[in-house]
């Protein structure tokens, strides 16, 4: 079976150094690095490999790992044969038994498999974790954060899936070949996977959550519970945007975006340039709900 990595770096050299040297200890047949217009000599430690199963892709300045895997599924789909492609960031790797486990699924037809993404130290990475079903109501959206196995996967459980993490999906190369004009390249960072899994649900194509394939994640040392005002613009964004991406089908209701949007609100509080903060939540919404899909000055 030909299987090609697909992975996207943007300034975190020790972290793709790490990432690569597990990637080439595997039988991949081609591995597929873009980088995202690094400016910590990436590209030079890149073009320094002597590897021939290596191809590499150079964007000139940073859209976000949207636009990065994008780039690298068009770059995948014009110019590489393979049966299978697998999407990581510069900081996640496949487990040692990756191949071992996924050749045992046997699977040929195009859909998607979601592998189990852990961090450094064996715990689940919850932002990685696919979705069963959507949260509809006010009564789901509690619920989600009382019990969120109802909706997200159990970790432990295979299960059919409507959305999927670019950390560890493993998608079709015919699929890929057929729908990666549906990966939102304008979205920079969040939801893109989400919305990519989700149309090709909607689609009628299979997306199923395997924990036996597993990933690593390295998160280690993020702060928990304080996200960058910067990174909220764009989830509040992008939430508001899968109105006019999806119309009727939106994944996010507009109960589901109030709930969040009240939560990112509390969140940006605690940050210590808050009216900063709360002004960059502002524009996202008037952004949002006027489709303006262009990458915030930082």
């Amino acid at each position: 079976m030909n299987v090609t990595a697909l992975i996207v770096t943007w300034n975190r050299l020790p972290q793709l150094k790490n990432t690569i040297k597990a990637t080439l200890a595997l039988p991949f047949s081609h591995i597929v690095i873009v980088n995202n217009g690094s400016t910590d000599g990436t590209r030079e430690w890149l073009e320094s490999l002597e590897e021939p199963r290596i191809s590499l892709v150079h964007a000139y300045e940073n859209l976000g790992g949207s636009e990065g895997f994008f780039l690298g599924s068009e770059y995948v789909s014009r110019h590489i044969n393979t049966d299978w492609v697998v999407f990581y960031d510069d900081d996640a790797w496949p487990a040692e038994d990756f191949f071992e486990e996924f050749l045992k699924l046997d699977v040929d037809t195009p859909s998607v498999i979601c592998a189990k993404v852990v961090d450094c130290n064996g715990n689940i990475c919850q932002m990685n974790l696919p979705w069963r079903k959507r949260t509809v109501s006010l009564r789901d959206n509690l619920n989600y954060i009382r019990c969120p196995e109802d909706f997200a996967v159990h970790s432990e459980s295979q299960s059919e899936v409507i959305t999927c993490s670019f950390v560890g999906a493993i998608i079709h190369a015919d699929l890929l070949k057929k729908t990666y004009l549906h990966i939102h390249r304008e979205l920079f960072i969040y939801f893109d996977d989400v919305y990519y899994g989700y149309y090709l649900y909607l689609s009628g194509y299979r997306l199923h959550y395997q924990p036996s394939i597993k990933m690593y994640h390295d998160i280690g040392g993020r702060p928990v519970g304080n996200i960058a005002a910067w990174k909220i613009y764009y989830l509040v964004r992008n939430m508001l945007l899968s109105r006019y991406i999806f119309k009727n089908d939106s994944f996010f209701t507009p109960v589901a975006i109030l709930f969040r949007v009240t939560k990112y609100f509390l969140l940006v509080l605690k940050n210590k340039n808050r009216l900063k903060s709360v002004k960059l939540i502002i524009r996202a919404i008037k952004d949002g709900l006027n489709d303006k899909r262009t990458p915030l000055d930082q």
